[in-house]
């Protein structure tokens, strides 16, 4: 029989544990910690969109009282981050610049001021390229080329797929073909999603102590230490055993601080220099170094009957990374197998294709993946709903995925809430029909 038990925990409304600390001030975030002999770092950003390198002259930098060590590329051992198996990003720019505030330097100094004023004597000399910023420009053949030293990883602009080396992520499901032979109706439409950047109030901050010359500690404002410690131990030429990444109280994240973002350059220049260095970027080069969510731009094919019956759907989509990879296959991924929405559609196919711009890297961001093709299908849907003169309530409830049904990839649905949320919500809204 079944015994009630009485949970101290579950169920229950209780105190955050640092709640006192957080009211009172006395919770230390990144931008907070100060250890002895730390020095105080400044980066110098590109201000060109595309533009080759021929040239960084640190000089005078170096010539400045106070300045203890500037970092660029050549001081990285593999001058190299992503997600494996693709690290496309550099820590810092080498060959070339491919967005405006990438990071080229990086500057340290016994106070921030000095920091910030050998920063602008670091003479970096550009020839400015051509720049694409959409993905369907990108990807035309006279369009400029991102990586064109990486044919392994990019097919022009496009991203290769590592699972399959194809062009483009796909699904097949069902008879594309048969669906729309039996459809009374059909809706070709286009959309499209902006990028959004997140603004945490806690800026990217890390504090870089090296231990001795082959180990160091990092405090990073990061939502992801673990993940990022191996590329980061990897760069660094580091064992992992030797790289210990701290993650201190953080002011906000939303997505934006899961990648990795200032630790790698700040730990190089560390460790160049053997001393402590804590880089706590400033307004202008958080905006300028932080990720945006992915811009996506969609072509749907819908299919449906007279009674709203949905029987096909072709989508064909493009994600603009930006610079580098990062997350974007991920969330390429999630659009090419669920861009379908809860919607039981028995045949569909779909084409979605990664694409590099001259913008900053996607990142991770609220929704991660899903809220774009969301947007366009729930677009879509009331599209319909118009057409046939049905109830948009009613056309998504009749066409709603339940325990037993199928998803695109062939998984089963063993559980499956949707009916009853989308219920609660035309109840508590007051739904009356339309």
């Amino acid at each position: 029989m079944y015994e009630k038990k009485n949970y101290s925990i579950i169920g229950k409304s209780h105190n955050r544990i640092d709640v006192d600390k957080q009211l009172s001030g006395e919770v230390k975030y990144t931008g907070d910690y100060y250890v002895d002999g730390m020095l105080y770092a400044k980066g110098i950003l590109s201000p060109y969109d595309h533009a080759k390198i021929h040239s960084i002259d640190i000089s005078e930098a170096l010539a400045v009282p106070g300045v203890e060590g500037v970092a660029t590329a050549k001081d990285v051992k593999y001058n190299r981050l992503g997600i494996e198996p693709c690290f496309d990003q550099p820590v810092f720019a080498e060959d070339k610049v491919r967005y405006k505030g990438e990071l080229v330097a990086l500057v340290a100094a016994d106070t921030y001021e000095t920091a910030c004023r050998a920063a602008k004597l670091v003479k970096v000399e550009y020839e400015e390229l051509p720049a694409v910023f959409d993905p369907r420009e990108a990807i035309k053949e006279d369009a400029p080329i991102l990586h064109e030293d990486k044919p392994d990883l990019y097919r022009g602009n496009i991203h290769i797929v590592p699972a399959t080396g194809g062009d483009c992520q796909k699904l097949r499901y069902g008879d594309i073909e048969k669906g729309f032979a039996e459809a009374d109706h059909i809706i070709e439409k286009e959309f499209a999603t902006c990028p959004r950047r997140a603004a945490p109030i806690e800026n990217f901050v890390t504090l870089a102590v090296p231990d001795g010359s082959d180990a160091i500690t990092i405090y990073a404002a990061t939502q992801c230490p673990h993940g990022n410690a191996g590329p980061i131990a990897h760069a660094l030429g580091m064992p992992l055993s030797k790289v210990r990444i701290i993650n201190p109280a953080m002011g906000g994240g939303f997505g934006v601080k899961n990648y990795q973002t200032t630790e790698a350059a700040t730990a190089t220049l560390a460790l160049k220099i053997g001393k402590p260095v804590k880089w706590a970027c400033d307004t202008q080069e958080m905006y300028n170094m932080c990720g945006t969510n992915h811009g996506v731009y969609f072509k749907y094919k819908i299919g449906f009957k007279n009674d709203g019956t949905l029987v096909a759907l072709q989508r064909k989509s493009y994600t603009a990374a930006g610079a580098y990879r990062g997350v974007a296959i991920l969330i390429t991924m999630k659009i090419t197998y669920w861009g379908c929405g809860p919607y039981n559609i028995p045949n569909q196919a779909a084409d979605c294709y990664v694409v590099a711009t001259n913008r900053n890297h996607g990142v991770a961001f609220r929704g991660f993946g899903m809220a774009q093709p969301t947007f366009a299908l729930e677009v879509l849907m009331d599209m319909i709903a118009e057409k046939l003169q049905m109830d948009p309530y009613e056309l998504r409830k009749k066409n709603l995925i339940h325990d037993g049904d199928h998803m695109p990839t062939g998984q089963v649905v063993r559980s499956s809430g949707i009916e009853m949320t989308l219920d609660k919500v035309a109840e508590m809204s007051e739904w009356t029909g339309c």
